[in-house]
């Protein structure tokens, strides 16, 4: 009795703490968000923090081999993707914002990036529909979300 009890006690301390560290990564998210100016800065990081949360759920997913929950997923991602460039008008650059003015010195390599953002969603949602290899599919979407990470976006301290 006196193990279960310990037991539940522990696992009750492991929620409420792993419930604390999402609440407080949810309120520095906030609060940076809160820095940024209205319009396009801040709409852009956004769109990106909502295409991150999906690509989350897809790597959830995939690890879970739960192929159903990949596709509309991707989908969402693929939708976001065509809206990236035009968030990134000249000059919209802001202390806060992880931008680095690589994205408007090369800028038909960040469209680039945004274009195959696109496609390799969409055609992760496809392979997922189709019962396919979803696992080089996502390989495939989320390298290049790296790469495009790795030029175009500072990274977080300790990244």
């Amino acid at each position: 009795m006196r193990k279960m009890l310990a037991t539940g006690v522990v696992m009750l301390g492991v929620c409420l703490f792993a419930r604390g560290s999402l609440a407080a990564e949810e309120h520095d998210a906030a609060a940076h968000e809160a820095k940024l100016p209205a319009g396009p800065i801040r709409d852009r990081h956004e769109l990106m923090e909502g295409i991150g949360d999906h690509a989350k759920k897809i790597g959830q997913a995939v690890k879970a081999n739960d192929k159903k929950a990949v596709a509309p997923e991707a989908d969402a991602i693929a939708t976001a993707a065509t809206k990236i460039t035009g968030l990134f008008p000249p000059g919209s650059t802001h202390p806060e914002s992880r931008a680095k003015p690589e994205i408007w010195q090369d800028w038909k390599k960040f469209e680039g990036g945004a274009s195959r953002l696109q496609q390799d969603a969409t055609e992760l949602g496809k392979v997922a529909r189709a019962d396919g290899d979803v696992n080089a599919a996502s390989k495939q979407m989320f390298g290049g979300c790296k790469s495009c990470h790795d030029s175009f976006r500072v990274p977080k301290e300790g990244e």
